[in-house]
């Protein structure tokens, strides 16, 4: 059976990335949920998924430009999460996306100081940031994020280049494309861009990870 993790939390029903929408994600019966991670000014890991505060928070501001204390509230209310905070629910599996780069030291410092590692999977669009935070911390889980034009190209011979035991986070449309290819892959993918986990029913196997904006 494939973990089921909320898309930035359970979004389709509380502010994405907030501690609500985390919280949400395990009331409703998922495994865990995807986040998306980037330090302040003053090395401080936050959840946030824009560079800036203006669209989910009553303020505006670089996130990166900015000291911790001074971040705005989120929209309902609440600050904006530290990644340590988050970790301190009982999620089975939180899936930590790295927003632009440089980020993964923070990111994997706070997620040693809270003793998640085992149950933190790391990804990013920026490979070369996974591929870092890899090979400093080899017991890390990682994975790559493509976009879907980026995913359509990808062949066999590319995949094999990459390091056995990296997951590949794909748009669930071009796993839908290529269901034949991406079958025997099956046990690393952890597909995302939907919003129930009944629209992976068609593909005719269980990826390892759904993605999913609702339940």
């Amino acid at each position: 059976m494939s973990i089921l993790l909320g898309h930035r939390g359970l979004s389709a029903r509380h502010l994405e990335n907030s501690m609500e929408a985390f919280r949400g994600a395990l009331a409703a019966g998922m495994d865990g949920f995807e986040l998306d991670v980037q330090p302040t000014q003053d090395g401080v890991c936050h959840v946030l998924h824009d560079d800036d505060l203006a669209r989910t928070a009553r303020g505006a501001g670089i996130l990166r430009k900015l000291k911790s204390a001074e971040l705005s509230l989120l929209n309902n209310g609440e600050p904006v999460p530290r990644l340590v905070d988050v970790l301190g629910l009982p999620a089975r599996l939180v899936n930590v996306e790295l927003k632009g780069e440089p980020g993964w030291k923070q990111a994997l410092a706070a997620v040693e100081a809270s003793g998640a590692l085992d149950r933190v999977l790391f990804s990013s669009f920026e490979h070369s940031e996974v591929l870092q935070l890899w090979s400093a911390c080899h017991e890390a889980r990682c994975g790559l994020l493509w976009e879907a034009d980026e995913a359509a190209d990808l062949d066999a011979e590319t995949l094999a280049e990459l390091p056995a035991g990296l997951t590949f986070h794909l748009p669930l449309s071009e796993v839908k494309a290529r269901p034949g290819f991406w079958a025997p892959f099956a046990s690393r993918l952890a597909l995302w861009g939907m919003d129930r986990p009944s629209e992976a029913g068609v593909l005719g196997f269980e990826p390892a990870i759904l993605i999913t904006n609702g339940i």
